[in-house]
């Protein structure tokens, strides 16, 4: 039963005190209980299928996580959250993955369960915390990993998770699990030298002298998916360490697999009994798949789906229309005129790239790096300072533009120079003019924004495409008139001020990866047959109707939303928008799903404007929206619009 089926069963049975008590209610608290299954419903949205589509959670277990949830609810404190993972990379460096440090994988990784926390605190206002346990030491020297390795990979990622501000990460310590002597400043040569006691103390305290791993694996399902894991992953993680040759057979090595899967069991299960002695109020998350989900709550760590869901075990791929492929680097590696390894500035392997002339700018060398969970970050090369705007290829970032938005450029110069702002949207496109020219100063008028909606203002805005209210009177073949939305193709910004820390994002959701979370009983095709209306006394007064949900893009073909947030005005000072979905199929409950999706973190960018930013986004694949921010603040974007 799902975290919100849960719900309603209470509402139907408030009498019942069978399902409140294994919640540990006292009274019935329908607003806590709801917030807690909301919370829930987010984890499970990240959730890792058991292969075979095996029997998940039974009522039981879903009443058990939601007690954990409702715990933290009921005390308005965050959701605590721990997973261990993120132990090394695999050994095997030649066919698996790129070096023995975090890549683009890792990176993708981090923001992906980073975005889980975040979505958590979007309806929760203590927000949530994830806690990684490295389980690195428990195995490392079983799969021939030196220790100074496993310390190496997770400073990194400490490192990354710091310049990438993913703060709802936080990383557990040694001493987090076992009581030892470390000091507080550990560094690289204490972590080494304390290796072996750790492991020592781990199996001394918690492990069990009766666990038979081969009767777990025949007794205990959750056990054999993780052995089978286990085995598929070391066949290839130890095949250059245990090399099959003269004095080892296939057989042998197979059977050696076996052997050192086991001896992970046996000290998996000692490690996972660490973790629920010392994170007794986290909510365990894992790896792994479970066909029971008792104790765990397995999660996908990468946004694909590939079986390769562990970036620590593959390489991943970046597709020109930001599609993620995770595979072995054989994989990779086996198709030269498909794929491009990119390196980072230091010349480190990073991430394969589909090859595309569409990063070679004349005269103008560049970076170009994947934004999670859609869109491209454009940077001059080797930190080179006399790129300007000038020298930006205008017409391969329009060809990008229409594959991955948005597009953001950053460290180029003379980006607030008005007339070079003009001049390359002009070399995008057409201009667009508004009543009020081609150029709009996009910042806080307070109150003389009124007539037109709260886009000028500091308050949050709904989630929208540029120029539905944008309309021409056309007359139709039978002499009738009728009003017709004129939306441009492109918004170019640029950012002439910076922007107020952790506020006044700019939000841009991709109709591609909205369409691929759709809950199952909302289809695409169904969608697509969907019209719409909207109203709002705003410029000038507009009510539009028989607008299609889904519209073709131009270029590519796939489908696009068209939509703008019901935003009532209870949620505005300013003037409302009354939006319906018209049909049969669904109404509300298909607006609701949408509107969900369109702030779910796996489908929309939250980007952060900083001083000189351009940004180009395609209005036909993306919506977009902002969020509140400070009033008064200088915050200023300048924004152009192209046909």
């Amino acid at each position: 039963m799902a975290p919100s089926a849960l719900v309603t069963e209470l509402h139907q049975s408030p009498t019942s005190t069978k399902p409140l008590e294994r919640l540990s209610i006292n009274a019935f608290d329908q607003a806590h209980v709801q917030n807690a299954c909301a919370i829930l419903d987010v984890i499970l949205r990240y959730h890792l299928k058991a292969p075979g589509d095996l029997t998940q959670a039974n009522d039981l277990d879903s009443f058990k996580f939601l007690a954990l949830v409702f715990d933290r609810v009921k005390t308005n404190q965050p959701i605590r959250m721990c997973l261990p993972a993120f132990p090394f990379k695999s050994p095997n460096s030649q066919n698996k993955v790129l070096g023995c440090l975090p890549d683009m994988a890792e990176e993708f990784s981090l923001a992906h369960i980073n975005g889980l926390c975040a979505a958590i605190g979007d309806i929760y206002e203590p927000g949530a915390e994830l806690a990684i346990i490295s389980d690195g030491l428990v195995y490392n020297d079983l799969l021939g990993v030196p220790d100074n390795n496993v310390w190496a990979y997770g400073q990194a990622l400490r490192s990354l998770a710091t310049a990438r501000g993913f703060k709802h990460i936080k990383f557990a310590r040694l001493n987090d699990l076992l009581h030892t002597a470390l000091p507080e400043d550990l560094d690289e040569m204490t972590y080494v030298a304390n290796a072996t006691e750790f492991r020592r103390l781990l199996l001394n305290n918690f492990s069990r002298p009766n666990f038979d791993p081969s009767l777990e694996i025949s007794a205990n399902q959750d056990t054999c998916l993780t052995y089978m894991g286990y085995l598929k992953f070391l066949e290839t993680d130890l095949e250059h360490v245990y090399p099959v040759g003269e004095d080892r057979s296939k057989k042998r090595y197979k059977k050696g697999i076996g052997y050192i899967a086991k001896q992970m069991l046996f000290r998996g299960d000692a490690f996972a009994r660490a973790v629920r002695e010392r994170f007794p109020t986290h909510i365990r998350l894992s790896i792994h798949p479970s066909a029971t989900g008792k104790s765990k709550i397995p999660i996908r760590l990468l946004p694909t789906d590939s079986v390769w869901t562990t970036p620590w075990h593959c390489a991943m791929a970046v597709m020109t229309d930001g599609t993620i492929q995770t595979a072995p680097r054989s994989h990779f590696d086996s198709q030269p005129d498909v794929f491009e390894l990119v390196r980072d500035e230091t010349g480190s392997p990073k991430y394969y790239r589909e090859r595309t002339d569409l990063f070679s700018w004349e005269n103008a060398p560049i970076l170009a790096e994947p934004l999670y969970p859609c869109g491209i970050l454009i940077r001059p090369a080797h930190g080179d300072n006399n790129l300007s705007i000038e020298d930006i290829d205008a017409a391969k970032l329009r060809a990008l533009t229409e594959l991955n938005s948005p597009l953001v450029l950053r460290g180029f110069k003379k980006t607030d120079d008005r007339d070079l702002f003009l001049k390359k949207a002009g070399e995008l496109g057409t201009l667009m003019p508004w009543r009020f020219g081609i150029l709009l100063e996009v910042k806080d008028l307070g109150e003389e924004s009124r007539g037109s909606g709260n886009s000028l203002s500091a308050e949050k805005m709904p989630f929208h495409y540029d120029g539905l209210f944008k309309v021409e009177k056309r007359v139709r073949g039978d002499g009738s008139e009728e009003v017709v939305s004129m939306p441009p193709r492109f918004q170019f910004f640029t950012a002439v001020t910076p922007s107020p820390a952790d506020t006044g994002h700019t939000l841009f959701a991709s109709s591609n990866l909205l369409f691929r979370y759709l809950p199952p009983h909302i289809s695409l095709d169904a969608l697509k047959k969907l019209t719409w209306s909207v109203s709002t006394p705003s410029f000038g007064s507009v009510n539009l109707g028989g607008l299609q949900l889904v519209v073709q893009h131009p270029v590519t073909g796939k489908p696009c939303l068209r939509y703008h947030e019901h935003w009532p005005q209870s949620r505005t000072h300013f003037e409302s928008t009354e939006v319906s979905i018209d049909g049969e199929y669904g109404g509300g409950q298909v607006g609701e799903a949408i509107e969900a999706l369109l702030y779910d973190r796996r489908v929309t960018y939250w980007h952060s404007w900083v001083k000189g930013d351009l940004l180009v986004s395609d209005n036909t694949a993306m919506m977009h929206t902002r969020s509140e921010f400070t009033g008064g603040c200088d915050r200023e974007l300048w924004r152009i619009h192209v046909d």
